[in-house]
């Protein structure tokens, strides 16, 4: 599959490694590490998924996980922001195409979003 973002629209690669370990760094604001999450754990089709607990445990802090609420909060703020799909939730965190592409990786079926 080849990235394409459109033409002339540049783009470049990111570590997804390194977008793990700065949603966990709680010296960002929550919306952000929400982003950082659906990035760092995007499969190819743009889809983040997570265990139940799992997200408020990565957003949490010294050990702590977020609370439901506020874990609902930071993702309410992300979406907001548009920094990830108006369909993402703790379960799920959703990055649109026009966002984020990924030409490898084995499709693994979303949990909560039958349609892709």
């Amino acid at each position: 599959m080849a990235i394409s973002f459109g033409h002339d629209r540049p783009w470049g690669g990111v570590s997804q490694h390194e977008y793990r370990r700065m949603a966990q760094n709680p010296a960002h604001q929550l919306a952000y590490r929400v982003h950082f999450a659906a990035i760092g754990w995007a499969d190819r089709h743009g889809h983040a998924g997570f265990a139940p607990g799992r997200l408020a445990a990565l957003l949490g802090k010294e050990g702590k996980p977020l609370s439901e609420q506020s874990t609902r909060n930071a993702v309410a703020r992300a979406k907001e922001l548009d920094l990830v799909s108006p369909r993402s939730g703790a379960a799920c965190l959703v990055l649109p195409p026009h966002l984020f592409q990924k030409g490898k990786g084995a499709p693994v079926p979303c949990r909560l979003h039958q349609d892709r």
